[in-house]
């Protein structure tokens, strides 16, 4: 068992890594952000990153999902690039057939989105990216199927100084605004499709498998209502705060919402890009519920953790990264930091649904809790605002988890340790209580506020949460990991990955 979990936590730390880095560049410029752009305009962007997000699910089809799945299905080389070569082929097509569409469409599309047609350009260039992002996501999952966690993680790099370097320049040298943030994320988002396309495709045969994209795309259609009803229980918030509040409102809760999910960025994205992988090659096992049941404990404990100290410390980031006008979004972080860990624990329950390929049900489970989404947003956003968008949030993860929960288990029954789980969550909201109660100076506040967040592994170790085994075993793999993250030994590895 111990095995496969030192398989995860070496890729998805290195996964870790690159998503900061993917991802770091939205919270590296916040303060940036805040200097140079309204409110109004950070709910703009929003706007548009929400419209690409929803436009993306259908023009993909989910069919990345379906080429990690049936890249291990087969156990031939030959079979595992033609799935590649299939979805490639096949996303290339749709996706240019989308965008002349899209195109014709700038207009109207704008004034629905936004309530008015002068931001037309803006959707145009939106809609770019999202054709480029659309052809470049199959050869990056075809690294994560792959395990080429290293190479990701240096491509990631790469996306970080090219996006950074390039919304300082047009946003703060050129004064471009929201213009200029777009056109930053068209030139990197070209420059990544055209150099990942060329590592994976130089020593790919092409051929293609009409049999094989059937089969892909039967697996993945049902997850792509599921991804449209996840977008809606992720984002339907924004359009009814634009309804019920204004544009300031909406900026106010977005850029909340970004510190909430970091929880999401460093800990389950990480996780589950190479879990997704990695779970259909260990319910091969014998002993495969054994396994994923442990494994559940030690991620319900991490992500736990991480999110207690983003829930923490927020008032004290926010204060350090945004303008003065931004303080109200620190209100509404703990509770999103909550939606996004039951969302991880509810990621984790589909183990069931997708090793039986039973997708259908994630289809109805999610479109269920869309339906409840909506009505929970009418009545908590018209009558409590930005912190009712929250509230309705976290119950509709919470619906989604117990649901996923039950489904799965009937399908594939796992012996969850589910005393321990609940120890970690009472735990944390005892530690969150007391972090509340501090309203002191700021460098004494994150003096005691740090002591509460060491609190809660030292109370698990000296409550005896762990087994002597596990202890024993953690160390073995502390050990591993930093013997394989030592400078001189991580560049010449990334360098040598690259070569290859």
């Amino acid at each position: 068992m111990f095995e496969e979990l030192k398989t995860l936590i070496k890729h998805s730390s290195v996964y870790g890594m690159a998503e900061l880095l993917r991802k770091g560049i939205g919270f590296i410029m916040i303060p940036i952000y805040t200097q140079f752009l309204t409110p109004a305009d950070y709910g703009l962007l929003e706007l548009l990153d929400l419209t690409v997000n929803v436009i993306g699910m259908l023009v993909g089809l989910h069919i990345g999902s379906a080429l990690i799945r049936y890249y291990n299905y087969y156990d031939d080389q030959k079979g595992k690039q033609e799935v590649f070569t299939t979805a490639l082929a096949f996303t290339f097509l749709l996706s240019l057939f989308v965008f002349c569409i899209l195109v014709v469409l700038s207009d109207p599309i704008s004034k629905l989105i936004s309530g008015s047609s002068q931001y037309y350009r803006y959707f145009q260039i939106t809609f770019i990216c999202l054709t480029i992002q659309a052809i470049y996501l199959i050869p990056e999952t075809y690294l994560l199927a792959r395990k080429k966690s290293l190479l990701y993680s240096a491509l990631s790099t790469g996306t970080l100084i090219s996006n950074l370097s390039l919304n300082i320049f047009f946003l703060v040298v050129m004064r471009m605004g929201v213009f200029g943030i777009l056109l930053s994320m068209l030139i990197t988002k070209a420059i990544n499709c055209l150099i990942v396309s060329a590592i994976t495709l130089r020593h790919i045969r092409y051929s293609f498998s009409l049999e094989k994209l059937k089969k892909m795309i039967w697996f993945s259609l049902p997850l792509v209502p599921a991804s449209i009803s996840m977008f809606i229980i992720h984002f339907s918030d924004r359009f009814f705060i634009q309804m019920y509040c204004n544009l300031n409102d909406l900026g106010l809760y977005s850029l909340g919402y970004k510190f909430g999910m970091i929880i999401s960025i460093i800990v389950s994205t990480p996780i589950f890009k190479i879990w997704d992988t990695q779970r259909f090659e260990i319910a091969k096992n014998n002993n495969a519920q054994q396994i994923f049941k442990k494994i559940f404990t030690y991620y319900s404990a991490v992500i736990i953790f991480v999110g207690l100290g983003i829930s923490v410390f927020i008032d004290e980031i926010v204060s350090v990264m945004a303008a003065s006008e931004y303080k109200g979004a620190s209100t509404i972080v703990p509770l999103i930091v909550l939606s996004y860990v039951f969302y991880g624990m509810a990621s984790y329950f589909t183990l069931g649904i997708m090793i039986r390929n039973k997708t259908k049900y994630a289809a109805y489970i999610q479109l269920c809790a869309a339906g409840i989404n909506l009505l929970l947003n009418m009545f908590f956003i018209s009558s409590y605002g930005i912190i009712g968008a929250a509230i309705s949030t976290v119950l509709t993860f919470l619906f989604i988890v117990l649901l996923n929960f039950i489904v799965s288990q009937k399908i594939y029954p796992i012996p969850f340790e589910y005393g321990r789980v609940f120890i970690l969550f009472a735990l944390a909201i005892f530690l969150f209580g007391l972090s509340r109660l501090v309203e002191l100076p700021f460098l004494m506040s994150l003096g005691i506020k740090s002591f509460l967040i060491l609190g809660f592994p030292l109370i698990l170790f000296i409550g005896k949460f762990f087994n002597e085994e596990e202890i024993s075993k953690g160390m073995e793999l502390l050990k591993t990991i930093r013997s394989r993250f030592v400078i001189k030994n991580g560049l010449a590895g990334i360098v040598d990955k690259v070569k290859k």
